[in-house]
């Protein structure tokens, strides 16, 4: 039992430092386009290229890990992890941050989707919706602490030490993941078809209507904060470290992740996601009510608490639903997930801050219906 609790440990803390790399261009924009004489505009384009790689990534290492094993991945992945990290420093044009930021992308994608699947096979079936759910809540930290350590060490040392920084905390989890994760034995043949594994999951209605929930879940949380900055900043000219306050104050709602076990185990995985959604309409709907700064602050707690309800959730039935293609299921999870977050921040910079809060009210109460049709679907046994 000691040595499982350090293996959730580890895959916990993994998570939050490989996501927060996804953060850590964002307030570091311009020193980046300073140092290597590119315009701002070029320097954000690095981060774009860096969240396609990452999706090609997720997309390619969930399957690899089914044929080659888990901790295989994870390890080799953490180790690519820290030459490409480290890669990212040197970066003296535009060309080189590209290529240098793209390949740091695809070398973190190695994680996630192996994660989740390991987490279903190593952990009994009582802790692995606690372990989903501290991972998940790990990725909405990581929003907040990459843009402050990347912030703060840019401030001090240079935007290029961000990356020397990450990549020896990278070389520290991929010694704890040589000797802490336990090897799995391999059950997939090398012989089976990776397109037949996508084919039977779009195939299944049931994951189908789980990945049009996924799609939304980080779409709404991103486009929710961009949403919120730009309006208080334009309506209330708030600066950055009221800003900073408010998304912190937020993400108080993802302690709720730890009783999200309790949830699941009361009232399943289907009535845990329904109770999510419901709590993310009921929070935007009172504050499309009234949109003051002190309201935004209090309301965004029950709706980030919402979010952290339905991450573990939603994973918790895909991997039920993948069954022996789990490690595709979850990767195209996570290729869903980041696209949707993608999209985020086109939707909060094209519409105004009330016209997005009824969009996202619009997309909860569809998700509410397809949460309906999913309970049916399951119980028909469309697994």
């Amino acid at each position: 039992m000691k040595h499982l609790f350090l293996v959730a440990f580890l895959l916990i803390i993994t998570g939050l430092f490989v996501a927060a790399n996804i953060y850590t261009f964002i307030p570091i924009y311009q020193s980046i386009s300073d140092s290597i004489h590119i315009s701002i505009e070029k320097a954000v384009l690095g981060g774009s290229i860096f969240s396609f790689f990452y999706a090609i990534g997720l997309l390619t290492f969930g399957p690899l890990s089914e044929r080659v094993g888990r901790k295989k991945v994870i390890v080799y992945g953490l180790f690519l992890s820290i030459v490409t990290t480290g890669l990212v420093s040197f970066s003296f044009n535009e060309a080189s941050l590209y290529v240098f930021r793209g390949l740091q992308g695809f070398a973190l994608g190695s994680f996630a989707p192996v994660a989740f699947a390991y987490t279903f096979e190593i952990f009994p079936v009582q802790h692995q919706t606690l372990v989903l759910a501290l991972i998940n809540s790990g990725f909405l930290i990581a929003g907040i602490l990459g843009q402050l350590m990347s912030s703060s060490i840019t401030y001090f040392y240079g935007w290029e030490n961000v990356f020397y920084c990450f990549a020896g905390i990278y070389l520290v989890l991929f010694i704890g993941s040589l000797f802490i994760y336990p090897s799995l034995p391999v059950t997939k043949k090398d012989d089976a078809s990776l397109l037949q594994d996508f084919y039977k999951i779009v195939r299944n209605p049931a994951l189908v209507i789980c990945y049009i929930i996924t799609f939304s879940i980080l779409l709404s949380f991103v486009a929710f904060y961009d949403g919120i900055g730009q309006y208080l900043n334009e309506q209330h000219g708030a600066d950055e470290q009221t800003l900073f306050k408010i998304r912190a104050i937020g993400l108080i709602g993802a302690s709720l992740s730890l009783f999200t076990g309790k949830f699941v185990q009361r009232f399943g995985d289907r009535r845990t996601l329904l109770f999510g959604l419901i709590l993310a309409t009921t929070s935007l709907i009172f504050l499309f009510m009234s949109q003051t700064p002190g309201l935004i602050a209090i309301l965004s707690v029950p709706f980030v608490a919402s979010i952290s309800l339905l991450f573990p959730s939603i994973i918790s039935l895909v991997g039920k639903l993948g069954e022996h293609a789990r490690g595709s299921a979850i990767s195209l999870y996570s290729f869903t997930l980041l696209t949707g977050a993608s999209l985020g921040p086109i939707i909060a910079s094209t519409l105004d801050f009330p016209i997005l809060l009824v969009m996202l009210i619009g997309v909860f109460i569809f998700n509410i219906a397809m949460g309906l049709r999913l309970k049916f679907s399951y119980e028909k046994g469309y697994h």
